[in-house]
């Protein structure tokens, strides 16, 4: 029966030592992104229809996202730029409506990414799919285009800012 109790006492002594020995992820509560990648899905009629943006997060408080109740926020920004003349611009396109040129953006919104109650960091990746990705009013071929990324959190800090490559779409 002792030597029961000895081994019980050298486990959680060992459990704890391990524990102590293993290295604790913090984050700052600022969120961070981290571009990851980009995936374009081609038409059967050879032309780039729609984007898949997949980026990493990190969030050293874990009050990421908005209530789904909240119809009127984004809390994801995706910025389109497009290359013309060896220059990336921000996209537009002509509002009837104003007479003007507004910013071509594929915001976007999603709910929280920690359970109710939950305090602590979280990391995660989030996919974002940008349709179309092709311009309908280019006359070009190709078009070189990029987009610019960032999110907000609850307590309105902005992350940075994540670019992409280059993407070169083909259209219709």
């Amino acid at each position: 029966m002792k030597t029961t109790i000895k081994i019980f006492i050298l486990l959680i002594m060992f459990g704890f030592f391990l524990n102590s020995c293993m290295e604790k992820e913090e984050y700052p509560v600022v969120p961070a992104l981290k571009y990851m990648s980009f995936t374009k899905f081609v038409h059967p009629d050879g032309f780039d229809t729609l984007g898949v943006l997949l980026v990493s997060y990190t969030d050293g408080d874990g009050d990421l996202g908005i209530s789904e109740y909240d119809t009127t926020n984004y809390n994801f920004f995706v910025g389109y730029y497009v290359m013309n003349n060896g220059v990336l611009e921000p996209g537009t396109v002509y509002n009837n409506l104003t007479g003007k040129f507004d910013t071509i953006n594929f915001n976007n919104r999603f709910g929280p990414l920690a359970p109710d109650g939950y305090v602590g960091w979280i990391k995660g990746e989030i996919e974002d799919t940008i349709v179309p990705l092709f311009d309908p009013r280019s006359t070009k071929e190709y078009d070189t285009i990029q987009f610019r990324v960032y999110m907000t959190d609850q307590a309105g800090n902005r992350s940075d800012t994540v670019i992409t490559p280059l993407i070169i779409v083909k259209n219709p």
